[in-house]
């Protein structure tokens, strides 16, 4: 499309009635509502809800012969974003796309805004190809380009005080310029927009690869020029506080964020690959650290069986499943509920992930000796009530925190296994007594975590599959039953799904499971039998329910347990 060979022979309104979008009557009400409000014809017809945005676009693509787009490919291309402004492409509802020649190619939503784009081809100092999109599709490529969060300009804005993350001078020679430190601070900012648990930045053959991972799973976001690759890394590696100069070997660093949204920890982790090094940043929200047990997606019969548990003075309650299953926010939730000014409370972490006002919290540090077990040995000796271990892996920690259960304290600790059944197993795999496990171990929590239904979800019919479900766990009974089934919006992304929930089961030890314990011939589904028979939930039937009440699916329950 040659630069401004725009030429609009029929009037917009014709276009929509020709399209049967509109009746006559309905355009002269709309023009006289515009000379009313000084508004667009445009808006005026949507305004009072004759047509859509998106009818709008297409209608003044067609006026003006230019292209019409649905769907902006939101790849990130610095070098082209570089050109316009975020501030810019706000005020006159605009995003750059691509460059052919030197043709800078504009989707906008507004094509008649002729000296807005006469303001564009000045500040580029290129001539323009206009495409026409809808206005939630400008606001949404906006918010993809530039990141969700009002301006990152400036590092300032992005909240690190300059002395945390190293020099200006520093800076400026490992990341080259300016618009990498942007680049950088719009990964940051728009993974935090997006409620991200983590950050995967990723080098390929071709470039650098964005990923987040929300609501449990990865998605791509950016794709970025093989030649940002080495700046952005180091530009990571520098605010986490890591050897910019190292590049063959993993290294570890963290940085923490303040904004208004609130503060965050960054965990970061770089891999030399074959390609270059990657970049992992896994996002703690601290305000994470205030949460309570009723706030974990517990069921009301597994809250007041935990409440139950909690009310023992000693033993041990183990908190498992797989990583990013959420066992650290379970057992800080537990804190909370425990931490009162008559108890000392000592937690032994690697790292320590949420800050407990009123806890005394230690990070292992094994370089210098300080492990599991050699923390937990001296915290021993520091009076403690309730001792937290970040997690139990190996005999020696396992034996300590037995020991100190049975000589008056609670122990809390986190193990990797799939269900509750299968950590007693695991512990006797570590070489602990089963008579010492039997007498120690108060509870076991297991759990995963499932994708939650958008607002946009629908109710459906229960499947076959759902009332075969129900019969087996005898739940017919239920009469207000809420089945839903994911869409997919824009608040979603499309996927159906927002947010996270638990699910759990909740193995309590008693009389009958201590006698099989003791036996030492540890057979899993028969201590599951076991559980069952006593009162244990297992995982399916507690996500069987949220999918009753319409909060999930029965397909994220089965992606994420073992029928049972």
């Amino acid at each position: 499309m040659a630069d401004r060979a725009w030429q609009h022979k029929r009037r917009l309104g014709d276009i929509l009635i020709e399209q049967g979008l509109i009746t006559r009557e309905q355009l002269a009400d709309a023009l006289k509502f515009q000379r009313e409000k000084g508004i667009k014809t445009g808006e005026a017809l949507v305004e009072k809800g004759y047509v859509t945005w998106k009818d709008i676009s297409v209608a003044l693509s067609r006026q003006m012969n230019l292209p019409f787009i649905e769907k902006i490919n939101v790849k990130m291309d610095p070098s082209i974003m570089a050109l316009i402004p975020r501030k810019i492409a706000e005020h006159y509802n605009v995003v750059p796309i691509g460059i052919e020649d030197n043709t800078l190619i504009i989707a906008t939503d507004d094509p008649l805004n002729l000296g807005g784009l006469d303001e564009l081809r000045y500040r580029t100092g290129k001539k323009l190809s206009v495409v026409v999109t809808s206005r939630e599709e400008i606001k949404r490529a906006i918010k993809a380009f530039y990141g969700g969060s009002e301006n990152l300009d400036i590092l300032d804005e992005f909240g690190l005080p300059q002395e945390e993350i190293g020099g200006e001078t520093e800076l400026e020679e490992e990341t080259g310029n300016a618009p990498v430190v942007r680049l950088v601070n719009r990964i940051v900012l728009q993974a935090i927009e997006e409620d991200a648990s983590d950050i995967h930045i990723e080098p390929d053959p071709k470039g650098l690869r964005v990923r987040y991972r929300v609501d449990g799973m990865l998605r791509k976001r950016m794709e970025l020029p093989k030649n940002v690759q080495a700046p952005v890394i180091s530009r990571v590696k520098l605010m986490s506080k890591m050897n910019i100069a190292e590049k063959r070997l993993p290294q570890d660093g963290r940085f923490f964020l303040n904004l208004k949204d609130g503060k965050f920890d960054f965990r970061v982790s770089t891999l030399p690959t074959i390609y270059g090094e990657k970049a992992v940043l896994r996002i703690l929200r601290v305000a994470d650290a205030s949460k309570n047990i009723e706030e974990l997606g517990l069921s009301d019969y597994n809250i007041e069986l935990l409440k139950d548990i909690l009310k023992r003075p000693y033993g041990i309650i183990l908190v498992t499943g797989p990583t990013g299953s959420g066992k650290t926010t379970t057992l800080v939730a537990i804190i909370n509920k425990l931490n009162e000014i008559t108890r000392n409370i000592v937690t032994i972490e690697d790292p320590v992930e949420y800050q407990i006002e009123g806890v005394n919290q230690v990070s292992v540090k094994p370089e210098i000796g300080l492990t599991f077990a050699n923390l937990l040995r001296m915290v021993l000796r520091q009076d403690p009530n309730v001792i937290m271990v970040g997690e139990i892996r190996d005999k020696e920690t396992a034996q300590i925190a037995t020991e100190a259960a049975m000589t008056g304290h609670l122990v809390l600790s986190t193990l990797h296994t799939n269900d509750a059944p299968s950590t007693i197993a695991r512990l006797v795999n570590l070489g602990v007594d089963p008579h010492l496990i039997a007498l120690t171990v108060i509870a076991i929590i297991a759990q995963r975590l499932v994708r939650t239904l958008c607002t946009c979800s629908r109710k459906v019919t229960p499947s076959p599959r759902i009332i075969e479900s129900m019969k087996h766990f005898n739940m017919t009974e239920i009469k207000e039953i809420n089945v839903r089934e994911p869409v997919g919006c824009d608040k979603c992304g499309k996927t159906g799904y927002k947010g996270r929930t638990a699910i759990h089961e909740i193995m309590k030890n008693n009389d009958e499971i201590k006698a099989y314990i003791q036996g030492g011939k540890i057979d899993e589904l028969e201590l599951r039998r076991l559980a069952v028979k006593n009162g244990m939930k297992t995982m399916f039937q507690d996500g069987l329910e949220k999918v009753l009440l319409g909060i999930t699916t029965l397909e994220e329950i089965e992606r994420v347990t073992r029928i049972s």
